[in-house]
């Protein structure tokens, strides 16, 4: 065990221990930061994780058909390719498993601190001070957010809700106790959660009622296993199975944004796909019509399901458009007064996206919230920095959340670009760089501009999207762009300390 490590499992309220660099979070962002750190010969960090295992939102979320929306071989490291996937989609139990690989194959146990939640980060001129929620202190001259931007559970605002006698829990708070079989189960949103939710559990309810606010655009998801001859093949020549991560990148990467284009052709066909599939899988017109979109494909987050809509023929599965106007004790009543007799309500509704001001008080010069400097509007120097606050670094930041293709990409690109500025204000004699706030602001201005080009600016009330229409969390570029925007920090664009 290293001693930055060893010291912060011994230390107490009243003598905080000092590292080189604190990482909050132990998802696949603060993972892949510990590992590059490591292969720069960096081992004087600690990770802070707040739960009592690694993993971040692959821990938390378990619900039932849980998988990633991203092929494996491209939802992996670059530097960790994964041969034996064993299916093209992976579960969310299998890349539970590979954050677990990575953490023992880089030997990062003896760096993470379990159970060690952040109250609050402070910059004093110098360190960041660091708290505990258990009164420990740690004192980083680095502090990075490994948070991730979809991380705090967002639970619906309805009047009576706490009223519910029967089980209720958000889908990123399964209750593995609660028994579904012969029960009468409410699901609240149709988003990409309960997508996966819904077909997983329909065999176990006796009665299912989705409550929709808006349908979503669902395309077909193909999945299959990988062959184990495939996966042999890629052990026996690694090389093919990076071209094959290639390959799932630029088709990704290409078609995705030509299909998130505002009026383009591709967007047109993608709609026309979409709309096919459920002609094809839904009997009943009526349902169809409600289960059709009202918006532009992409304006709202894509779905991909093989059993989604074919889930609704089934009797005792049905979908209700009226609005919820309250819930009491014994279920939902909708808008048109129609009360829902429910044993169990899923709250399938998302999180709060870029929620990191929310969870962690986090202070910088002169002790300004980051809150107060978000106050008119979250944003960031590309992605990863924001202006007085020095030596603070974001992964999965305000506008890299990607819409199209792998998070890992852009979680790579951002600790890389980390990276590098640290090396950059070492070379130049200081402790500290922080962003420039005009070139902040003339960023995302370039951002915003690029924004109104892409659905995902279609006003259609998007959680990605403020009551303004500010688009915050997406990135409305190629994940190419991405990579080569952040391939090397410019020195004008800092001040140091």
């Amino acid at each position: 065990m290293d001693q930055a490590s060893s010291s912060a499992q011994t230390s107490s309220a009243t003598s905080p221990v000092r590292v080189r660099i604190a990482i909050m979070g132990s998802g696949l962002s603060g993972i892949c930061a510990a590992i590059r750190l490591r292969k720069k010969q960096i081992t004087d960090f600690i990770v802070l994780e707040k739960a009592s295992g690694v993993g971040g939102t692959w821990r938390d979320n378990s619900y039932p058909g849980i998988a990633c929306d991203v092929p494996a071989h491209l939802y992996s490291f670059s530097f960790e390719l994964k041969p034996d996937w064993p299916h093209f989609y992976p579960s969310g139990r299998e890349i539970h498993d590979y954050c677990q690989m990575c953490v023992d194959k880089y030997h990062l146990a003896s760096h993470i601190q379990l159970n060690a939640q952040v109250e609050s980060a402070e910059f004093d001129g110098r360190y960041w001070q660091i708290r505990l929620t258990d009164g420990r202190r740690i004192e980083a001259s680095v502090l990075i957010s490994g948070l991730g931007g979809l991380h705090s559970p967002k639970h619906p605002d309805i009047e009576g809700l706490e009223s519910f006698a029967g089980d209720r829990f958000h889908t990123a708070e399964w209750n593995h106790n609660c028994s579904l079989e012969g029960k009468r189960v409410g699901i609240i949103g149709t988003g990409a959660s309960s997508v996966q939710v819904l077909p997983a559990i329909a065999d176990q309810a006796s009665s299912i009622k989705v409550f929709q606010r808006s349908a979503a655009w669902v395309f077909p998801r193909i999945a299959h296993k990988i062959p184990e001859s495939r996966q042999a093949l890629y052990r026996r020549h690694p090389w093919l199975m990076r071209l094959n991560r290639w390959r799932l990148w630029l088709r990704l990467d290409i078609l995705g944004m030509l299909s998130l284009r505002r009026d383009s052709r591709m967007n047109r066909r993608s709609a026309r796909l979409s709309l096919g599939y459920l002609e094809r899988k839904v009997k009943d017109p009526e349902l169809r019509k409600k289960l059709t979109p009202d918006y532009e494909v992409g304006c709202k987050r894509r779905c991909i399901s093989d059993d989604y809509f074919s889930t609704f023929n089934q009797p005792h599965v049905e979908l209700i458009t009226d609005a919820i106007s309250s819930v009491d004790k014994d279920g939902i009543r909708d808008e048109t007064g129609q009360h829902h007799s429910l044993d169990v309500i899923i709250e399938a509704t998302g999180f709060h996206p870029i929620s990191i001001a929310d969870q962690v008080a986090i202070r910088g010069r002169e002790g300004k919230p980051l809150s107060q400097a978000w106050a008119d509007g979250i944003k960031s120097f590309r992605t990863v920095m924001v202006p007085n606050f020095p030596n603070f670094f974001m992964l999965l930041g305000p506008n890299s959340i990607t819409g199209h293709t792998s998070a890992l990409i852009m979680i790579e690109s951002q600790v890389d670009y980390m990276i590098k500025c640290l090396m950059l204000a070492e070379r130049e004699g200081y402790n500290c760089l922080e962003p420039k706030a005009d070139f902040t602001d003339g960023y995302n201005e370039r951002l915003q501009k690029d924004m109104k080009r892409m659905t995902f600016d279609g006003g259609c009330g998007a959680w990605y999207t403020t009551d303004r229409n500010h688009n915050f969390t997406l990135w409305p570029r190629s994940a190419m762009l991405f990579v080569l925007e952040l391939f090397a920090p410019n020195r004008s664009e800092f001040l140091f300390s």
